[in-house]
């Protein structure tokens, strides 16, 4: 067999990347262009599977809407159109029953908003309730799935384990906010344009402008604020086909600093169920909404003067109502 000898340089070449052990080794320059590729790399399918993740957890908080749209059409079945109860606060699944007019003590626990649906509706498992997005009410947390189970199953100052229902912060939550609209205590139907009747958004015994806030948006003289939602004239307000009744977004107390943390925000949009039982995404119009941080529905009457920061939200989910 015939026998190629090696050139000098290339003897030179070999023994530059010879190992002291006598392996081959990587020239530093070979080394370096490998990196680069894998940076380069990197950097090209890191945001491709940020957002892949992100479609993933999206997907996820539409599917829970989509069940709980299923278990209120049973719901409504079984009370003639009558949807779950709103409580004070939109975010709770349960809460001390003196927040909505009754007053016995010590209190008992009341069942309110999407709570109604546990466990008849939606089975044992609560996890529906929680969006995977929303870092200040996770199914894990102190105020997640079992906090509502063990809420549930001690309703009464009688049973063994519970817990004064007096203690806001104790209350289970769910990380979507329900029937914004609606006064507290009172209840929306499932009646299509008419999910939110006049005696279900305003007390009725107060002049216009220091009643129910909602029922101040809908007849404000005033082009209500947030203006980067466009005009929303008077005489369209809150008239909708199809109207939203169940987000991610954030709806709950005033205390809790930044709002932002409390939302279940994809891609820039939001989940909604809607009052036909169809969940969508409805985008934020330039990121704004969830900039804005806006304050919370109040749950109490307004002061009068004119149209304030606390109707804001409710221009929120008219603008979600328009985008069925």
């Amino acid at each position: 067999m015939m026998r190629i000898n090696a050139t000098e340089p290339e003897k030179a070449v070999l023994m530059a990347r010879r190992h002291p052990g006598g392996r081959l080794a990587f020239t530093l320059i070979e080394i370096l262009v490998v990196v680069a590729i894998i940076g380069i790399l990197v950097a090209v399918l890191l945001p491709t599977l940020a957002r892949a993740r992100e479609q993933t957890r999206a997907l996820v908080c539409l599917t829970h809407l989509s069940q709980q749209g299923v278990a209120l059409s049973g719901y409504s079945a079984d009370n003639r159109g009558i949807l779950p109860w709103a409580g004070t606060f939109r975010y709770t699944l349960m809460e001390g029953e003196y927040y909505v007019g009754i007053s016995r003590k010590p209190p008992h626990w009341a069942i309110v908003n999407i709570g109604l649906l546990y466990p008849k509706y939606v089975g044992a498992n609560a996890s529906l309730f929680y969006c995977p997005n929303n870092k200040g009410v996770e199914e894990n947390s102190e105020n997640g799935k079992d906090r509502l189970a063990l809420c549930y199953r001690n309703q009464r100052p009688t049973d063994p384990q519970y817990h004064t229902a007096h203690d806001l912060p104790y209350h289970p939550y769910t990380a979507y906010g329900y029937a914004v609209p609606v006064v507290p205590a009172r209840s929306p139907r499932d009646a299509g344009s008419k999910m939110y009747p006049q005696e279900c958004v305003r007390y009725g015994n107060r002049p216009d402008a220091a009643d129910y806030p909602y029922w101040v948006y809908l007849t404000s003289p005033e082009d209500p604020a947030p203006t980067f939602l466009g005009s929303f004239p008077r005489e369209t307000r809150g008239k909708h086909n199809v109207h939203a009744l169940v987000t991610d977004g954030y709806f709950a107390g005033e205390n809790e600093g930044d709002h932002r943390i409390f939302e279940g925000y994809h891609l820039k949009s939001y989940n909604v169920l809607f009052g036909d039982f169809h969940a969508k995404r409805v985008p934020d119009p330039g990121g704004q909404i969830h900039a804005a941080d806006l304050n919370p529905i109040a749950g109490r009457p307004s002061s009068p003067g004119p149209v304030d920061n606390e109707t804001k939200v409710y221009k929120v989910w008219d603008y979600f109502s328009r985008n069925p």
